[in-house]
């Protein structure tokens, strides 16, 4: 994790939407923790994640310095608690019993109900917790959402789940460099940096967000145009054509309960498709603005293959998203799209800002 850097924050300047991602310090390892100025503070309940803090993903060979580290914490009077998002039970309770610490599997973090489980059980105050963990997305969210501190260290290994990876990684990377700019300063002379709306970082999120609000309104208009009034064939609307289709192909019956839900990814695909070419051409000239230079056939794969990736992630989270939600399909509809699209533009900024219109010039 090349743009990890450790240092004290101060979040009381870290601007309001992006303190719920602030932890109090970010540390390079474990053993950085100072326990003795921790337990000085007021903390008597460490919450610990596992893979990538505690011990690499998905392995059960605990390190010695993690042995050590639980062994002074123990020794200082600390209680101790796993808090795991884990799909794997039982390695979970082979880890708890080898490192004789107790732990609590519940909904996923950032769900705060693991942290506030831990806080009844050990009878501490959120003030008297501390939560130590590898992810900005899932442990240092899930801490703030219950008021807990939290202390961010960087990952033990770079293997991990894909989605981890690929997707929270990339939006993790664009928001702890907007923290990074609220380090606390060692001196009051220090000069102060750039104001928050000055970082190349952050203006080009926002002119993301604009080019991705006008592509959004051409993939919305479209597809809700595609969905709820297109002529079809056979005098069906396209949506019926569409799903009529979609339910000739083995298992796509059982998959889809009604002709809407079995439209939907389709028509979905070729809306966004249409999006991202109006997007491509939008953030070229305005956003990473490049377009003095000549648009190459690499820097348009590129871009069409960090987009396509971000197309999946919207599709699939957006048809996912239908299994949850109850009520008119006009609502659903809503729901579905906008939880893909939130997912998706993470992702498509990150990728595009990091690899397809990457700047090796320092920024501003």
């Amino acid at each position: 994790m090349r743009h990890f850097k450790a240092g004290t924050f101060e979040k009381h300047r870290v601007p309001k939407h992006f303190q719920r991602f602030s932890p109090v310090e970010a540390l390079h390892s474990l053993e950085e923790v100072d326990l003795e100025e921790l337990y000085e503070s007021g903390k008597r309940l460490i919450l610990l994640d596992v893979d990538n803090t505690l011990l690499p993903w998905r392995s059960e060979d605990v390190p010695d310095s993690t042995f050590a580290w639980v062994a002074k914490a123990r020794a200082l009077g600390f209680e101790l608690c796993i808090l795991s998002n884990t799909r794997n039970p039982e390695r979970l309770g082979r880890l708890s019993e080898k490192l004789a610490i107790d732990f609590i599997r519940d909904k996923f973090k950032p769900n705060p109900i693991m942290y506030l489980m831990a806080l009844k059980k050990y009878e501490v105050k959120a003030e008297e917790a501390i939560m130590i963990g590898d992810q900005l997305m899932t442990d240092i969210w899930g801490a703030n959402r219950a008021g807990v501190d939290a202390i961010w260290v960087k990952p033990m290994g770079t293997r991990e789940f894909v989605g981890t990876k690929y997707l929270s990684r990339n939006v993790e990377r664009v928001i702890g460099k907007i923290l990074h700019n609220y380090f606390q300063t060692e001196t009051l002379d220090q000069p102060v940096g750039p104001g928050f709306f000055k970082h190349d970082i952050v203006r080009q999120f926002i002119k993301f967000g604009m080019v991705g609000a006008v592509a959004t309104v051409v993939d919305l208009g479209l597809n809700k145009y595609l969905i709820a009034f297109a002529p079809g064939w056979n005098g069906n609307s396209l949506q019926e054509s569409v799903a009529d289709m979609v339910f000739k192909v083995p298992g796509a019956s059982e998959l889809f309960k009604d002709s809407f839900h079995a439209a939907f990814p389709p028509i979905k695909v070729v809306t966004v498709v249409i999006a991202t070419v109006v997007s491509f051409l939008l953030n070229r000239w305005y956003t990473f603005e490049v377009a003095h230079e000549k648009a190459t056939a690499k820097q348009a794969a590129k871009f069409f293959i960090v987009a396509l990736s971000a197309m999946v992630i919207n599709t699939t989270v957006g048809t996912f998203s239908l299994n949850f939600v109850s009520g008119s399909e006009s609502l659903q509809w809503w729901v579905a799209s906008l939880t893909g699209m939130v997912a998706g533009v993470f992702f498509n900024f990150a990728g595009q800002r990091i690899w397809t219109f990457r700047n090796d010039e320092p920024s501003v």
